[in-house]
């Protein structure tokens, strides 16, 4: 075997274990979510359901100030390193978290796993830094492994869904609780045999660089090889100009999150008020994640098709799908409007992630940055939730509605100017900048014609409810 093969096959493994801890983060931070005033009302005879927009709150509010955190431990220690730690953490307070004998140790356990899983996010900019370019600049790429991680963002959510529903079915849900410490410690393991062996010689601590070379030598000192995305402001770029992408983008970010995750709470509740039973309200929790994987197939000609106009395009069939269950008034019209959602979700994810990733690179402090405001801007989705749920079921998702409007405004705007579509026009690098050859890379994406967009993971994520 060549030494061709043998680094081939060691990245396949690398990603194959970075797409493991993404799906783990993502089913570990939501399989409960949908089923938390049940689990409230069971574990502590909570039925108030103000107990779980706090809740939720205080989660966003704790991973909102670990993320930024991760992203400063990013530019001293490589990405994997700080993966394995965030596992290790997560498997200790995974197995207490089961243990928590009332509401607010359950609360404050809860906050310690949202602290460590937050390490975990860095698996996405790992994983894209682990695709080569296919096209001009990386955005062939960049577009599929952000199409890898929708797949993967969706079937955690058919998987977390189910999840969530057998540990509320356990004649003790804390064991259910509890067992994600066994996974939290396999990953640790893979990541620790597999990872760990490719950056040995990589270990030392980088050097200071200047703030312009900085995401360039987070990102090879991740990953070991020259950063495939352009996250340095500078060249074809100025500081300035820089920011404002990374601003729009998490602008973009925040409205398409909030309208995600506002209505997921109290959804399978809505549902079985329409009839649909325990069984069918998970089903129709998950349907949309199901017609995003449909379109998945689609996405590539999509994009070559509508370039930046995908994202705006995406926004607007999920408004309406949104629209369209909220004014559902019985289950076949609420699984159209479910079935529609989910069609602008899987492209408008896929169209989200790649204009941040266009923007921030793969470097562990641009990407942190962004996703940090992102997560900002959550905090208000579980108190808007519970706000419009004591007036009507029904209600979270019309304000999601309406803010995703509000993106395809934002989206329409931006995807006029495009982002990085045009090159700005040449300057001159200040005196103590690189030269141009030096080889650091550029903001500036593909040609015109194929700009656009990526996932959420949920966010993910992002954090714990990152899809409806």
């Amino acid at each position: 075997m060549t030494v061709k093969d043998r680094a081939a096959g060691t990245g396949r493994q690398a990603r194959s274990v970075l797409l493991s801890v993404i799906g783990l983060h993502l089913v570990a931070e939501t399989a409960l979510t949908p089923f938390l005033p049940q689990l409230f009302d069971r574990l502590y005879d909570i039925e108030d359901p103000q107990a779980t927009g706090v809740y939720i709150w205080i989660c966003r509010i704790v991973g909102l100030a670990a993320l930024p955190l991760w992203g400063l431990a990013a530019r001293r220690w490589t990405l994997h390193r700080l993966v394995l730690a965030g596992l290790c953490g997560s498997a200790v307070f995974d197995l207490l978290l089961g243990m928590a004998p009332s509401y607010a140790a359950y609360t404050v356990l809860s906050t310690l796993v949202v602290a460590t899983n937050s390490a975990l996010l860095l698996a996405y900019p790992a994983f894209i830094a682990e695709h080569g370019d296919e096209s001009e600049d990386g955005e062939g790429g960049r577009l599929a492994g952000v199409c890898t991680l929708v797949v993967v963002f969706h079937l955690s959510v058919v998987v977390s869904t189910l999840v969530g529903a057998g540990v509320l079915a356990l004649p003790n849900p804390r064991i259910g609780i509890s067992a994600f410490a066994v996974l939290d410690i396999l990953l640790a393991v893979l990541t620790y045999r597999i990872l760990g062996r490719r950056s040995g010689a990589r270990a030392a601590a980088p050097a200071p660089v200047p703030l312009d070379a900085e995401a360039t030598a987070t990102d090879t000192a991740a990953t070991g090889t020259a950063p495939r995305t352009a996250a340095v402001p500078g060249v074809a770029m100025d500081r300035r100009a820089w920011f404002t992408v990374l601003a729009f983008v998490a602008m973009i970010g925040v409205a398409f999150d909030f309208s995600v995750n506002v209505a997921r709470p109290f959804f399978t509740e809505f549902s079985e008020g329409l009839g649909s039973g325990s069984v069918g309200s998970a089903v129709l929790f998950f349907l949309p994640s199901l017609s995003a994987l449909a379109v998945l197939p689609l996405v590539r000609r999509c994009h070559a098709r509508l370039g930046d106009r995908l994202l705006p395009a995406a926004l607007a069939v999920g408004t309406v799908g949104l629209a369209w269950s909220w004014l559902a008034d019985s289950l076949p019209a609420l699984v159209g409007g479910r079935l529609l959602y989910g069609v602008g979700l899987g492209l408008g994810q896929v169209a989200v992630e790649l204009w941040v990733f266009r923007a921030t690179g793969t470097a562990g402090p641009a990407y942190t940055a962004v996703e940090t405001v992102r997560n900002a801007g959550l905090l208000a989705a579980p108190l808007a939730a519970a706000a419009a749920v004591s007036h009507d079921l029904a209600l979270p998702l019309a304000v999601a509605a309406g803010v995703q409007f509000g993106a395809v405004l934002l989206a329409l705007r931006r995807s006029r100017a495009t982002v990085a579509g045009t090159p700005p026009p040449p300057h001159d690098p200040p005196a103590n900048d690189p030269p141009t050859g030096s080889g650091r890379t550029t903001i500036a994406g593909p040609a015109p014609a194929r700009r656009a967009p990526d996932p959420a993971l949920t966010a993910p994520a992002r954090s714990k409810e990152n899809t409806v």
